[in-house]
């Protein structure tokens, strides 16, 4: 019988941990052991870790990472662990157990009837007959990235996020965890852009659609989320590179100036709209719109620059204020160039705009990406 690890990556998870439900497991299913990993919790997580771990010394093991670095690295040093320790299998499991840890066996049957399958992906697939709960809304946006992840990778997946996958333990698996997921939030569909990276092996990887799925609450990811998640998305494809039959219009599509300058234009659109309402539907002061819907649109191109183009981590104190600075220059930059271009050289006012808004958006973008969201400005914000 397989010696299976299963990973358990913990933040904060004292009121979720459910020490009954891994016990039960580990009396039904004596090939399989636990890697807890807290990672780097406040509150109390890291005693009822060790204190479970305390009653079963030889199939369950503690993981102490702190201070906090997210579940990818989390899920990294536990799979590291396991596929050091001898197990012939190893994947990682949510903590909350919205995959019942009763469907290991399932994992385990399904790579013993197919040797040539390296990893296990758990699928969230509501067919009849099985028990498939999930929030409408984050279904939909699952389905919308889902579908981005398959064009990412160029494979028919269906589920990359589900919190339930099982590999062997060989030299093609380990070295999936050697460095450090650039992903925070998507590190699945990175894994397995460094599976297929250079290989012709969609086959070795399959799904296992699941008989019974919770949506349990207490969730720390966020509707915003989803946002971030789309740009990481886009990063994998631009840092992998597989080769997919339309790199080169994805390239294009997925390029940061162009997430920066289509946030641009979802703000203007926003602006343009806020302005017509209040002074046609509303009768306000053209005045008063304007400067309303130029409020607005600011914030919703920072919001979208902000969690989708730079996906940044730094905190809001530090990056709004350059983010307004910036925009400020452009303001700047715009009027001294149209007065150079038009009273100066006699340039017409519509060429001379189309040069300075083209102008202000590249130098808007670099700005923003070196000095407003840039890595150096990421160390403040918590990993999770």
């Amino acid at each position: 019988m397989s010696r299976t690890f299963i990973v358990i990556p913990c933040y904060n998870e004292e009121a979720r941990f459910d020490p009954q439900g891994f016990a039960r497991c580990l009396q039904a299913q004596p090939n399989v052991s636990f890697i807890l990993v807290n990672d780097g919790s406040t509150d109390g997580t890291l005693a009822r870790l060790e204190a479970f771990a305390a009653q079963y010394p030889e199939r369950v093991q503690v993981i102490d990472q702190s201070p906090n670095a997210g579940k990818a690295e989390a899920v990294r040093k536990g799979m590291l662990a396991a596929m050091t320790s001898g197990a012939d299998l190893a994947g990682y499991w949510d903590v909350d157990l919205a995959t019942p840890l009763e469907a290991i066996p399932e994992f385990i049957d399904l790579l013993d009837r197919h040797p040539e399958t390296e990893v296990v992906l758990g699928a969230r697939v509501a067919l009849l007959g099985r028990e498939i709960e999930r929030k409408p809304v984050r279904h939909y946006l699952g389905r919308i990235f889902a579908t981005g992840a398959s064009l990412v990778l160029d494979v028919p997946v269906y589920d990359t996020q589900c919190g339930a996958k099982l590999m062997r333990c060989n030299e093609n698996t380990r070295k999936l965890f050697d460095e450090q997921f650039g992903s925070r939030w998507i590190f699945d569909v990175e894994m397995l852009a460094r599976y297929l990276q250079g290989r012709d092996a969609p086959h070795q990887i399959r799904e296992l659609p699941l008989e019974r799925w919770t949506d349990v609450p207490g969730s720390k990811v966020k509707p915003v989320d989803f946002l971030r998640a789309l740009g990481e998305l886009v990063r994998v494809h631009r840092r992998y590179r597989l080769n997919t039959s339309y790199n080169t219009l994805v390239r294009a599509i997925t390029a940061p100036p162009v997430h920066y300058a289509g946030a641009g234009v979802i703000g203007t659109l926003a602006h343009y709209l806020i302005l017509t309402v209040m002074v046609e539907l509303l009768g306000m002061s053209p005045v008063i719109g304007t400067a309303v819907g130029a409020a607005v649109g600011a914030g919703i191109n920072y919001f979208l620059n902000y969690h989708f183009t730079f996906t940044s981590q730094a905190s809001h104190a530090r990056t709004l204020p350059r983010f307004l600075i910036v925009a400020g220059l452009g303001v700047g930059i715009n009027a001294g160039g149209m007065w150079l271009a038009t009273k100066q050289l006699g340039m017409h006012y519509f060429l001379a705009q189309m040069i300075c808004t083209i102008f202000v958006l590249v130098a808007g973008f670099l700005l923003n990406k070196v000095w407003t969201f840039g890595a150096h400005s990421t160390a403040s914000r918590a990993k999770r």
